[in-house]
């Protein structure tokens, strides 16, 4: 049920004895709880609003990105690489209404009202390396769709105002210890349904149990988050016990084999999928579905050649002990706008992700011949 609080009223009763025939009288004590409510300013036809700030979804400052009561931060186990942004995500729901489990790797059935907030920044922006807010995306559902409602942050970090249009911004921030430098692309309307559509309907990617099956620190400690979910009365309940769940493609403690089917399960599968924007390629790349080796590509030739582009000889999606003339490998590890995967969302390399690429395809074994 959903999760109320507040001071709890103490009262003390004074036994009142009457000596009349009538019999005894009680005072009426109303001992109700007060109720928390959120204060998330929210109408369905009213939004998207024109400032982030008109949502009232965080505490002021703002920029500290501190949810107010109802807006539950919420992760899943593998995360989207954007040009190494950190995300802080958070959902909230009208009063009344919870999300209902489809199945482990489809997202949640979610109530009208429902809104996803995803935050993108950098930790240790330059020059002053601190944080920098880029932008704030929505998604929000609308009756029966979702819709896109993108905030871009000023310099001043008070305020994110929407747009919708796409933008390019330059920041210089620190990753490991090592200088980078990126001309962030914050996405159009139409690059967002590119990643986010389903046929031609628009759906969230993350919010899926699959994704959610672990354990996450909240302001009252920590506490699985589909039983967050629950107590909270955003979750109804009847989710099952055991969920097929992806991984952190950066725990080293997880097999290799989950470990990439998870980066490009959150990475690549929503357009690697039978309705998603990639679908005339012979790969479905969603965690449910690359069990099965084939899905993945391992000995498939590609219907699209790159070895002309790049100067060698790329016989297979995914070669067995060859990275370099496997296809997968050759575009996650290119900045080209023609090669690159994902083609939307980043513009470096993601250097661990090539990584991890090399050495999952250096532990398969066959011969494609």
């Amino acid at each position: 049920m959903r999760i109320f609080y507040g001071w709890m009223v103490l009262t003390f009763l004074s036994v009142l004895v009457a000596c009349s025939s009538d019999g005894d009288d009680f005072p009426v004590i109303d001992d109700d709880d007060p109720v928390e409510v959120s204060p998330v300013v929210f109408d369905i036809n009213a939004v998207p609003y024109p400032k982030l700030s008109d949502y009232n979804f965080f505490k002021s400052p703002m920029s500290a990105l501190d949810p107010v009561y109802g807006v539950l931060p919420f992760q899943p186990a593998s995360q989207l690489f954007t040009d190494y942004t950190s995300k802080s995500r958070f959902i909230w729901m009208p009063e009344g209404v919870s999300a209902q489990y489809v199945s482990d790797e489809k997202i949640f059935n979610f109530p009208s009202g429902t809104i996803l907030i995803k935050n993108f920044y950098y930790d240790q922006a330059l020059p002053s390396n601190s944080k920098r807010i880029i932008e704030t995306r929505l998604i929000i559902k609308k009756d029966a769709d979702w819709i896109f409602a993108n905030y871009v942050w000023n310099e001043a970090q008070t305020e994110a105002f929407f747009d919708l249009d796409g933008s390019f911004t330059q920041v210089d921030f620190v990753h490991n210890g090592q200088t980078k430098n990126v001309f962030y692309r914050i996405p159009s309307q139409s690059e967002c349904l590119t990643c986010h559509k389903t046929g031609d309907s628009a759906i969230p990617i993350g919010p899926k149990p699959q994704n959610l099956n672990f354990k996450l620190n909240f302001a009252d400690g920590q506490q699985f988050q589909l039983d967050k979910w629950e107590d909270f009365g955003y979750l109804s309940l009847g989710t099952p016990a055991n969920i097929n769940s992806t991984v952190d493609y950066n725990d080293a403690s997880q097999s290799l084999n989950d470990r990439f089917r998870s980066y490009v399960d959150i990475n690549c599968a929503h357009c690697h999928s039978a309705t998603g924007h990639c679908n005339y390629l012979p790969i479905l790349l969603a965690f449910s579905e690359t069990a099965n080796p084939d899905n993945l590509g391992i000995c498939v030739v590609p219907n699209i050649d790159i070895s002309g582009f790049i100067g060698i000889p790329v016989t297979h999606i995914v070669k067995p002990g060859d990275p370099v003339s496997s296809n997968m490998y050759q575009r996650i590890k290119s900045e080209e706008e023609n090669i690159k995967m994902p083609m939307i969302g980043r513009n470096l390399v993601h250097e661990e992700a090539v990584s991890l690429t090399e050495q999952w395809i250096n532990t398969l074994e066959g011969d494609c011949n």
